[in-house]
């Protein structure tokens, strides 16, 4: 590479910057207005590139081709004014304020290209830049964010690079499609009536030392230098309305631009102007013709309706003015003052609704149905009692990983992954042993042989309930956390805003409570059914994530263990253990937590409700130690990743044998319910999906869900359940097996566990009852963006609908493509049922009618029951982040004041003076531990 003309140019400008400071400014600027005009222009074009290839099968290729041009119209308006801007301009305060503008807004839409390239590559989902202030203040959602810092610097260093390369080429050939399409206005002024004359002269002619203006009748035959005296480096004119950059007394020179060439850019032009008037108002157009500096004002095309079905056909009259939310009914056993998670009984609130199964149009009930065979014969001998619950949700655990078994889809997968595409027997002896506890505890075979049979005793199952086609009610995990443990469907609403909503059913914790005030709960006894209950939570990882910890006590839990209450206790210990991702410490920071917790109950005569969540298996699957099993062939950056994840959930495998060894160890195990359930799962095998963030696939729903206990016989639920369903079986259970003891008690109860939407897995599901079907929803991560339908009784079907105008409609039928390989997809409703009229059957398109308008019924519905309104909630948005910024502002204030304070008292400090003995000070006294604070009622 030739560095004369940079080095000379560089000693320029250094002789010019002692010189003339002023000067310096231009000649920085005449290289930097090129570059950060092609900077803006490589970013807005790759930007649309990336956002058309990310949704390119979301129109039907014909309307795709014929309006794809005109999806281009913003970003060439922006350019325009880019172009306009960074021409050689004579008054140098306006110059500077462009050079402001233009290097500014380029940087910030090249950032932003950049990081929407690499969340794209490592999660294959677009970054919302409507939901990215959520992370302002949040700092274990900044380190999340940072996890793809390395890949934004690349993208971010490839484009800055590129630029340099480009940028005069695509400066010049701009410039000249400029000067063209400025023809017109240019033949205009050249027929200004002579009257406007000191108009023109004000225009062009802002000093008193400009040369005269020429003629006006040569101003189209005029070609202006672009860069006084340095034509040849820039070919175009910079002044693209014809002005002079300076005084010149040389003649006009001869135009350059042939016909031909005016014509062909003149009709290219015309026709684009054409097809954009043309293009029909649809959603779908406007939200693939967004351009990137607009991206975060736009509010991702919120509706009335949060579905929108218009055009679609069918009679769905019988939901209208339809609500499930009923005056709540009488229970003498309620307190006079309303308990946690029972606010719609408050005596004051006379007004109050409470969500009413026998009201709600969807419900299928199966109370009514006898317990499954099996589990009566146990049932009526007495065996099965229940004094301590272990409910675990599992982090990013897939069903397919829960066992992970012979001849499946993950297994064929990791066969891929090898270039023979056979799995060799040391790696297949791993893989054979790394999910033996969740065989355990499931019942369903690995197929891999038998392995350490004294592992557990010589036991080949646990016990318990099993569910073989189950979703999780979110694939956001504290939207996964409230359906499991409230049994309902989570808010319809981005990110967990659950806690400052009406959640509109007491969670689990909350029902342990009421259970605990009704006559005869004492721990004076040694009738275990008659001991309270206490809720405790715990997790190794951070719970200020999307203000988790503000919902964790709104779910009824007053204890709780996190990274934050660890890391407190172990500060000046040297068993510190050793943060695995960036949400905390591995799960097994808690065993001893754990045997307290269960030495505290069985000492202090309370039943334990233990809520775990775990967190190793999170993204990015470190192990401790960084001790890895090699799982995988090929090193390619997925299959590494499969490789991790795979690891993480053998140790969680691990970690869940131990908790069963301590059950075992405490000799509760017996008497323990212990329930298992997926938060979400992951799509990384299947698209290379890291997390569920706004990846529709399939396997971002599929979770495993057991309810295990030694005295259960193996039971293996075939019909498709959904994560909302436990809390209603855990009361099922727990009635059944006689472990809720007084008839206080026993009343509350079996009232509760009839008013929860979900039926029981205990009895025989109903999957369709009177041409109603048991319609499951999933909340999509992060809740706002889109919710996934289907129904127990057309299990194959599954319809993922958007809430938004900036996402697709998705359909799939999973009996002819299982893995989800090929859904059909569309920004519009209409074109999607044309594809499922033309490739599917009529069972199907029927399907999807009623899915799209009982979603459109049911999403109305729900923001009913958590009584929430987006108008209301984007005001709080507003206020809180204006006081999130005042908050920042105010510690700032704050952090300068005491640094201006230390400086000063340290200039000040007196000498040190070895006689002087400070006064005795009074040992400090502990301060009393306050209660906690009473729990928000809504």
């Amino acid at each position: 590479m030739n560095m004369s003309k940079p080095v000379h140019w560089l000693r320029r400008f250094v002789d010019r910057l002692a010189i003339a400071p002023a000067e310096a400014f231009d000649m920085c600027w005449d290289v930097g207005r090129r570059y950060f005009f092609t900077l803006a222009f490589l970013s807005l074009f790759f930007a649309k590139g990336l956002h058309l290839y990310a949704h390119i099968h979301s129109l039907p290729l014909q309307k795709f081709i014929t309006w794809s041009i005109t999806f281009f119209f913003q970003d060439v308006m922006i350019l325009l004014f880019f172009r306009i801007f960074v021409q050689r301009i004579r008054w140098r305060p306006l110059s500077a304020l462009c050079a402001l503008l233009v290097t500014s807004t380029s940087l910030i839409m090249s950032g932003m290209a950049s990081a929407n390239t690499s969340f794209y590559i490592t999660t294959g989902a677009e970054i919302h830049w409507r939901q990215a202030k959520t992370f302002n203040g949040d700092p274990a959602a900044m380190k999340t964010l940072l996890t793809g810092l390395t890949g934004f610097l690349i993208a971010e260093g490839a484009l800055l690079i590129v630029t340099a390369f480009v940028a005069r080429p695509i400066h010049r050939v701009t410039g000249g499609l400029l000067h063209i399409w400025a023809s017109p206005i240019r033949w205009f002024l050249a027929r200004w009536p002579s009257w406007m004359n000191p108009l023109r002269r004000l225009r062009y002619h802002p000093t008193s030392t400009a040369s005269p203006l020429p003629d006006p009748q040569v101003y189209e035959r005029i070609e202006c230098e672009d860069d006084a005296g340095e034509k040849s480096d820039d070919g175009e004119s910079d002044q693209l309305l014809g002005t002079p950059t300076g005084a010149s007394s040389s003649p006009p020179k001869a135009v350059t631009d042939s016909t031909r060439r005016r014509i062909l850019v003149m009709g290219f032009f015309g026709l684009f102007l054409l097809l954009r008037v043309l293009r029909p108002s649809d959603p779908v157009y406007r939200y693939l013709s967004g351009t990137l500096p607009l991206s975060p004002f736009a509010d991702g095309g919120h509706r009335n309706s949060p579905v929108d079905t218009t055009g679609l056909e069918g009679d769905y009259e019988y939901l209208t003015g339809m609500s499930a939310l009923k005056p709540p009914p009488a229970w003498h056993w309620l307190p006079d003052t309303p308990l946690p998670g029972f606010s719609d009984w408050n005596a004051s609130n006379i007004n109050a609704l409470h969500y009413r199964p026998d009201a709600d149009p969807l419900h299928i009930p199966n109370l009514q149905n006898p317990i499954l065979e099996p589990i009566a014969e146990v049932l009526s001998n007495g065996r099965l009692q229940i004094k301590h619950i272990v409910l675990i949700k599992l982090e990013s655990t897939r069903a397919d990983v829960f066992p992970l078994q012979n001849d499946s889809f993950m297994h064929h997968r990791i066969a891929e992954t090898y270039d023979d595409q056979t799995i060799p027997p040391d790696v297949e002896a791993r893989i054979a042993n790394l999910t033996r506890t969740a065989e355990f505890l499931t019942g369903f075979p690995c197929g891999f042989g038998p392995g350490d049979s004294s592992r557990f005793g010589g036991r080949t199952t646990y016990g318990g309930i099993s569910a073989r086609n189950a979703v999780t009610a979110g694939t956001y995990t504290l939207k996964s956390l409230v359906g499991t443990l409230c049994g309902v469907t989570p808010l319809v609403a981005d990110f967990a805003t659950e806690y400052r909503h009406h959640i509109y059913q007491p969670c689990l914790a909350q029902v342990f409570n009421a259970l605990s005030q009704q006559p005869d709960i004492t721990p004076d006894t040694e009738d275990f059914t008659r001991w309270p209950w206490h809720s405790a939570w715990m997790q190794s990882v951070t719970d200020t994530y999307d203000k988790q910890d503000l919902l964790t006590p709104v779910l009824g839990y007053s204890e709780k263990q996190t990274m934050e209450t660890i890391a407190a206790a172990k500060s000046n210990s040297s068993h510190r253990p050793e943060e695995v991702n960036y949400y905390g410490f591995p799960d097994t920071a808690l065993r001893e937590y754990i045997r307290t917790a269960i030495d505290d109950a069985e000492r202090g005569h309370r039943r334990l409700f233990l809520t775990h969540l775990t967190g190793t298996t999170h993204h990015p699957w470190r192990m401790p130690n960084d001790t890895y099993e090699e799982l995988t062939g090929t090193n390619s950056p997925v299959d590494n990743d499969l490789n991790r994840y795979l690891n993480t959930i053998g140790f969680a495998d691990d970690w869940l044998a131990e908790i069963l060894g301590i059950l075992e160890e405490k000799g509760v195990a017996n008497e323990t319910l212990v329930v298992l359930a997926g938060d979400h799962g992951l799509s990384l095998p299947n698209d290379g999906g890291v997390t569920p963030y706004d990846n529709p696939h399939v396997g971002s729903f599929r979770v495993p869900i057991v309810l295990a206990h030694p005295h259960l016989p193996p039971v293996e639920i075939l019909t498709p359940v959904i994560s909302d369903q436990i809390v209603p079986s855990i009361l099922d259970l727990l009635i059944e097996s006689g472990s809720v003891g007084p008839p206080a008690a026993q009343q509350a109860a079996r009232n509760l566990r009839g008013q929860y939407e979900g039926q029981s897995l205990i009895r025989p599901l109903v999957p369709e009852q009177d041409t109603r079907q048991h319609w499951q929803f999933s909340v999509m991560n992060t809740g706002g963006s889109w919710l996934a339908v289907r129904s127990a009784a057309r299990p194959q079907f599954r319809l993922v609908i958007p809430l938004v105008d900036d996402v697709e409609w998705r359909f799939s039928d999973l009996e002819q493509d299982p893995d989800e390989r090929d859904p059909v997809q569309r920004l519009s409703l209409l074109d999607l049922v044309e594809t499922i009229e033309k490739y599917y059957d009529e069972d199907a398109l029927n399907w999807v009618r009623d899915a799209a308008n009982i979603a459109k019924w049911w999403v109305a519905e729900n923001w009913r029951r958590y009584q929430y309104n987006p108008e209301t909630e984007a005001k709080y948005k507003a206020e809180t982040e204006a006081e999130l910024k005042n908050e920042s502002e105010s510690k700032t204030e704050v952090k300068n004041q005491s640094e201006n304070k230390a400086e000063s008292e340290l200039e000040s400090e007196p000498e040190f003076d070895p006689e002087f003995e400070p006064e005795p000070q009074p040992e400090p006294q502990p301060e009393p531990q306050s209660e906690p604070e009473a729990e928000p009622e809504d």
